[in-house]
Parts: structure tokens; C-alpha cells; sequence
């Protein structure tokens, strides 16, 4: 952490940014325009190929703003970010999306009231109705919560639209796993629910998600059960996930990863369905997905998701592709709402 003489700032917004320039000032302008003034943004470009850093060079006449530099990943850049903040929340923004104009209003009232370690707030047009209903989690309750977010892990298990308490993650040495390129997010948010003593979760948007085409875990990547296995072994042995509070739980995230593998990576592919279902086959062989696939309860998992489970546990490859479509379908819908 960053120790200066200048007074610290309540919040830390971190941006990691690669390949940015389309986009990233209306980031940086969504940070300007809180109604809350109290933060600092810490920009790192990370080894650019095109004009991001000289967009984002035109940021910093704004002594809240500053521009570092590194050429390792994303994660490095959220750690290099991470080590520079001196505020006392952190909050991450990508470069292609923007926070909505009261977040960090939001996330002061929180604080004030509450003092937790966490403050997760809503994307915008998530599909819940929004309302000014908040859910203290502490002490027996935080299973619960962490339950809650096993089950749900692309709305809760990741760093958008979530305050995280600065101290909490530099006591604890928290930080982006750099060996891990898929669901890293995830890992950094549940190992930092492992060490909160009391989180607060809002029903208000306070994060808008833009969709790019070029979205890496959009391209039809080969392999990519092969990263989120990394991530699985990795999550297992922070979660103690032998505890029987949480063990069915953990079996629905790595089902899951396996949806966001079939739809994202394997069906997404450009080549026959033949093709899709035999790797789709293979990659359910795998000995995480095939002990999740065969233990998981999921009578209480529900729409399509359900399905699909479902489609999994009696190998009804038919079933799967049918039900990966319809979801490829919806996602289709919701990003065009939000393309550049």
C-alpha cells in the first residue's frame, strides 16, 4: 500500500487496461462523474498495441487520476493497482465498462451504516426489480451467503459491482492469482469472503456491463476447461470445500464453469455439431466435472440451468446442445442491449 503524506482517499477505483482506446474515457468519465469526489483512479496500461496509454495520458491534468504501467496479464495490472491504492475501499472497474453515477454514494451510505468488508450492489438491468432492501450477512449467516454466491457465481462470485475493504485484503495479502487467466475474478472474491466478518448486499445498480466483441472468454478458445480446472483446485483448497455446509454447493459452481466452457468455448467454435458434442463429451470425462456432474443435487437449481444439469447427469448430448443454444441466444439479446 501506498503510504504518502497526501491525505487518503475513501475509495481506490482500479482499471486495468489493454487495448482500450475505443472505450476507456467513458470509464474514466463514469469515475469523474460521481456524485462522491472522495477517490482516487489508478489507471494501469498494460502493454497496449494501440493508443490507450496517450487516451489515457489526457486523464491526468485530474490529480485524482494516475497512469501505471505493466505488460503481465490482467491480473498483474489489478495487483500493481492494488498495491499503489491508498484508499480505504477498492473498487475494480473495467475498461469497457462504467460505474453508474451514485455508486460510490451507494457504497459510503453502506459503510456509514454498517462498516462490513464487503458492499456488493447489483449490475444495471440485471433483471431483478431494484429497491432500497439491504441484507446484512455476519457471523453463522456469511455460509449462507457463501452458499448463495457458489450457486450464482457470474452475478456473485466476481469483482464487479463490489467495494472491497482495503485493509482486509492487504492484511490478509489478497491478490490476483497471476497463474490463473479464467475465473480469476472468482477466486479473488471468495477468498476475500473467506476472511469478511460481515458483508452487506444491495438491490441498486451501481455497475453497467458493456459487451465487446472481442471478449476473450467469448472467442471460442480452445481449452478453456483447462483454465477453470486451475481456478477449481485453486477455489478448493481456500473454500475447505469437504465441509458438508457448503459441499453440494461447490459441485453447482464447477457445473457451473462447465456451462460457461459449452457456451462460451466448446459450442461457440466454428465447427461441426458432431465435433462439438465429441469434445463436449471428452471435457465432461474430466475427472472435476465428471465427480460434479455425478454428485450434485440439483433439484433446487432452477430455469434453464436446471435443464441443462440435468442434460449433464444422463449424458443427453441432444438435451445439452439444445439447452447451451437457448442460453447463447439470451446472452446474444442481452449483449446487444449494451454494444458500443
Amino acid at each position: 500500500m501506498n503510504d504518502n503524506n497526501i491525505s487518503a482517499p475513501k475509495f481506490s477505483i482500479i482499471i486495468p487496461a489493454y487495448n482500450a482506446e475505443k472505450f476507456i474515457h467513458l470509464a474514466v468519465k463514469s469515475v469523474q462523474k460521481q456524485s462522491v469526489d472522495d477517490w482516487e483512479l489508478i489507471i494501469v496500461e498494460n502493454g497496449s498495441k494501440d493508443d490507450t496509454t496517450a487516451v489515457c495520458e489526457k486523464f491526468l491534468n485530474d490529480r485524482r487520476v494516475s497512469l501505471l504501467h505493466s505488460k503481465k496479464g490482467v491480473s498483474a495490472a489489478r495487483n500493481i493497482g492494488i498495491e499503489a491504492a491508498r484508499g480505504t475501499w477498492l473498487v475494480f472497474l473495467d475498461a469497457d465498462d462504467q460505474l453508474l453515477e451514485n455508486a460510490l454514494q451507494k457504497y459510503l451510505e453502506i459503510d456509514n451504516e454498517y462498516s462490513p468488508d464487503l458492499i456488493i450492489g447489483e449490475y444495471e438491468n440485471n433483471g431483478i426489480k431494484y429497491n432500497s432492501e439491504k441484507i446484512l450477512y455476519q457471523n453463522d449467516t456469511l455460509k449462507n451467503f457463501l452458499c448463495i454466491s457458489l450457486e450464482n457465481p457470474t452475478q456473485k462470485c466476481n469483482t464487479k459491482a463490489v467495494a472491497f475493504r482495503n485493509f482486509i485484503v492487504q492484511h490478509y495479502a489478497i491478490t490476483f492469482d497471476e497463474q490463473i487467466r479464467y475465473a480469476e475474478d472468482s477466486v479473488f472474491f471468495l477468498e476475500m469472503l473467506k476472511h469478511s466478518k460481515k458483508v452487506v448486499t444491495i438491490f441498486y445498480p451501481v455497475y453497467r456491463v458493456v459487451y465487446y466483441p472481442q471478449s476473450a472468454v467469448r472467442s471460442g478458445k480452445r481449452k478453456l476447461e483447462k483454465e477453470y480446472i486451475t481456478a477449481i483446485n485453486r477455489l478448493s483448497i481456500i473454500l475447505e470445500v469437504s465441509d458438508p455446509f457448503i459441499r453440494n454447493e461447490w459441485y453447482i459452481f464447477i457445473l457451473n464453469q462447465l456451462l460457461v466452457i459449452f457456451v462460451n468455448d466448446i459450442f461457440a467454435r466454428q465447427e461441426s455439431v458432431f465435433m462439438q458434442m465429441k469434445d463436449a463429451r471428452r471435457v465432461m470425462k474430466i475427472y472435476e466435472y465428471k465427480r460434479a456432474i455425478a454428485k450434485a443435487d440439483v433439484s433446487k437449481v432452477q430455469g434453464l440451468k436446471k435443464v441443462v444439469f440435468k442434460m449433464m447427469k444422463i449424458r443427453f448430448m441432444p438435451g445439452i446442445v439444445l439447452a447451451v443454444r437457448v442460453r447463447q441466444h439470451q446472452n446474444k439479446k442481452k449483449e446487444d442491449k449494451f454494444y458500443v
